[in-house]
C-alpha cells in the first residue's frame, strides 16, 4: 500500500505495537453513551490494547480486517479497518478522537483507502453506518455524503440485530472512476 500524506497526517499499515494507540483512539472517539443504540457497547477488541494485541495476526489483521493508522508527529490519531471484498474495498470502521475531529484525519484515512482501491482496480469503496430504533442516523452520515458516498439501501443484519430491534444499517458506496 502506498503511503498517503495530507498536511502532517501520515497513513500506514498498523502493527501490533500500535495496539495501545489504537485503543486510545477507539475509547476517545465518542462521548460516554453517545453511541448507545447505534452500535456502542458492542464488544470490540479495539477498546482494549491487550485484547487487541492478542487477536492481532501479522502483518496487520484483526478479525479478518486490515488495520490502518493515521499519525501526526509520530502519534496515532486515527484508525480504520478495511476488508477486501473482491471488486471493492469495505471501510468497516473509522475512528478519530473527538478532540481531533474536523482536522482532516478521517478524510485522509478514507482517501488513502480510495487511492489503494483505484490502484488495485476496484470498482468502489463501500461503508456502512447505523440508524437507531427511533429512526435517527448516526452523526457520520452527512460526513460520508460530503465525501461523495451515496446511500444505496438500508438493511437489518447480524450486526444491527446485535445492537437491538429496529436498528438498521445504512449502506454507502462510492464508485471509483476507472480508466
Amino acid at each position: 500500500m502506498t503511503e498517503v500524506r495530507a498536511f502532517d497526517i501520515h497513513v500506514r499499515p498498523a502493527t501490533r505495537a500500535d495496539a495501545p494507540g489504537i485503543a486510545w483512539v477507539s475509547n476517545s472517539s465518542v462521548l460516554p453513551d453517545e453511541d448507545v443504540g447505534f452500535g456502542g457497547g458492542t464488544d470490540s477488541p479495539f477498546h482494549d490494547a491487550s485484547m487487541l494485541a492478542a487477536l492481532w495476526r501479522d502483518p496487520n489483521v484483526v478479525g479478518g480486517e486490515e488495520v490502518l493508522v493515521a499519525e501526526m508527529d509520530g502519534r496515532i490519531v486515527g484508525y480504520a479497518t478495511v476488508e477486501d471484498r473482491e471488486g471493492e474495498l469495505e471501510l468497516v470502521n473509522i475512528h478519530v478522537p473527538l478532540q481531533l475531529q474536523g482536522r482532516g484525519i478521517g478524510t485522509t484515512l478514507v482517501r488513502s483507502v480510495e487511492e489503494r482501491a483505484r490502484a488495485e482496480r476496484k470498482q468502489a469503496v463501500t461503508a456502512g453506518t447505523s440508524r437507531n430504533a427511533a429512526g435517527v442516523a448516526w452523526k457520520s452520515l452527512p460526513w460520508w455524503q460530503h465525501l461523495g458516498y451515496l446511500v444505496t439501501h438500508e438493511e437489518e443484519n447480524e450486526w444491527t440485530r446485535s445492537i437491538g430491534p429496529g436498528v438498521r444499517e445504512i449502506r454507502l458506496r462510492k464508485e471509483l472512476l476507472t480508466e
